[in-house]
């Protein structure tokens, strides 16, 4: 009885743990079948609203400037994505999510755009009048500019202001203007500026003049030279023709390196009284000239620069270098005369030349403004400075040709060159830069010409200049300039030669 029991007992108890290893199973299965339940995800969105989207759109669509800037493979996308836009735009089905959809779509699109380059930089200029033509006042613009084909330079683009600049060719009608920047930017690799000139060369057939100044004051070592660099320029999609973009003569990191604020400045020759802040009028032995920076002058500031060139000038009388040498840098004011004698401006001691006051020193420079130089001077402009340049009958040499005579012997330079040791130090000059300035117009020792490496490198553009652009080569733009109006080819000859002239007449003069 007590073994049937207990065989009993041991059969209640398999039966018991049978059943609950097997009900396991069964409820892990229906755990796996009935997950619990979730909220379904709401859509992510770039934008808060629909409206933001919208706006972030038509932002995003909008190109600068005129299609002509970009590469047509690029434009071609672009535009396909924009008109699947529009046909969706306004139906029932454009909601937010396609919205920002083709917002994506577009900024990826326009990303990709590249600029059109040519073989020298480009300019795009789109301003509010839309008419391409420059006023006096300042006013917004939107520009891009672009490096040439190999080049790797940075695109400068954005908003920016534009003005007419210049004094007697202000007037053309290829107008010369400054363009100013909200901040500091680099045009080209040149240092950073806000402010740039853009100089139309219309008076100048060659197209050269103001580069080979510089180049030439450059190479001379003449402080603070600007920089300057060719552009094919647009202004409102109409093709204006190459201009010089060039570093405007400012102070500042970049400029001319001077601190206002401690008595220094920066002056400017300029007979008409026309744009400086303050003017010395009848200095002893100078022409007037005006203080261009500081924008601003004290009582002060005017005291001490009275004050300088009254001692300065006192100075100069003596011919004595041991005591102007004490208010100017003798080095700047011997390389100023032989580039001022080279290049032989017309208004050279009338307008646009600079001087700047640092540390107690003046020194002559930077240079500026070549269009009217090198040749390019009217011979019947009924103004004796320009009869005397021209060397007409009773003025100057009397023989007619504008690369005779010694241009550079008035005011403070006459002073200087009554002075035997200045002359000397012009002399040893002349012969150690020789052969820069016969490099402007031959071969020699330092390699290619510079008028024949600016064909090379600029020919086709300058070509484009008159071709497209229409400015006639026959055509005298200004009764200043020369009267005899050469086809391109030719007034680049023709500079070629007078070049080679003057280096040779001021030569000869210094070693008589």
């Amino acid at each position: 009885m007590i073994k049937l029991f207990i065989a009993m007992m041991l059969a209640v108890l398999m039966v018991s743990c049978g059943s609950e290893t097997a009900a396991e199973p069964e409820e892990t299965q229906i755990a796996e079948e009935m997950p619990a339940e979730t909220e379904p995800a709401e859509p992510e969105f770039l934008f808060e609203s629909f409206f933001e989207a919208k706006k972030a759109l038509f932002e995003v669509e909008e190109l600068n400037g005129n299609l002509e800037l970009y590469d047509e493979e690029g434009l071609d996308r672009f535009i396909a994505i924009k008109k699947q836009m529009n046909a969706v735009i306004g139906t029932d089905a454009f909601d937010q999510a396609m919205a920002e959809d083709y917002y994506v779509r577009l900024k990826n699109a326009k990303a990709d755009l590249k600029y059109m380059q040519g073989d020298i930089p480009r300019v795009y200029i789109t301003t509010g009048a839309g008419h391409g033509w420059v006023d006096w006042e300042y006013r917004d613009c939107d520009i891009v500019i672009v490096s040439a084909e190999d080049e790797k330079y940075k695109v400068t683009e954005g908003n920016a202001e534009i003005s007419l600049r210049g004094n007697s060719t202000a007037g053309a009608p290829k107008q010369p203007f400054n363009i100013r920047f909200a901040d500091k930017v680099s045009v080209l690799g040149m240092d950073k500026g806000r402010r740039w000139a853009f100089l139309a060369n219309l008076y100048d057939k060659s197209l050269m003049r103001n580069y080979i100044a510089h180049h030439l004051g450059e190479r001379m070592g003449l402080p603070y030279t600007s920089k300057c660099r060719y552009a094919d320029v647009y202004i409102d999609g109409n093709y204006k023709g190459v201009y010089t973009i060039q570093e405007p003569v400012t102070d500042g990191s970049g400029r001319v390196d001077i601190d206002t604020s401690n008595f220094e400045y920066i002056f400017e020759i300029d007979m008409n009284r026309s744009g400086c802040v303050f003017y010395i009028n009848k200095p002893k032995v100078g022409q007037r000239f005006g203080v261009v920076r500081p924008e601003t002058v004290t009582e002060e500031d005017k005291m001490v620069i009275k004050g300088f060139f009254d001692e300065m000038e006192n100075a100069l009388l003596t011919h004595d270098m041991a005591e102007y040498s004490k208010y100017i840098d003798v080095d700047s004011f011997v390389n100023f005369y032989i580039h001022s004698e080279i290049t032989k401006s017309i208004d050279v001691y009338d307008f646009s030349t600079k001087y700047f006051l640092k540390d107690g020193l003046l020194y002559a420079g930077p240079i500026w403004d070549y269009d009217l130089a090198m040749g390019n001077v009217s011979h019947t402009c009924a103004e004796e400075k320009y009869y005397i340049y021209c060397n007409n009958p009773g003025y100057g040499t009397g023989s007619g040709d504008t690369a005779d005579g010694i241009w550079m012997d008035n005011y403070w330079f006459h002073e200087l060159l009554q002075d035997p040791e200045f002359k000397a130090l012009v002399i040893q000059r002349f012969e150690e830069i020789y052969p820069v300035l016969e490099n402007l117009y031959q071969d020699n020792e330092i390699g290619q010409n510079v008028i024949d490496w600016l064909m090379d490198n600029y020919g086709a553009a300058f070509r484009r200049n008159f071709d497209e652009a229409g400015w006639r080569e026959d055509v005298q733009y200004s009764g200043l300039a020369k009267n005899e109006q050469l086809p391109f080819a030719e007034e680049v000859e023709w500079l070629r030669d007078w070049l080679r002239r003057r280096v040779e007449f001021i030569g000869l003069s210094l070693l008589q």
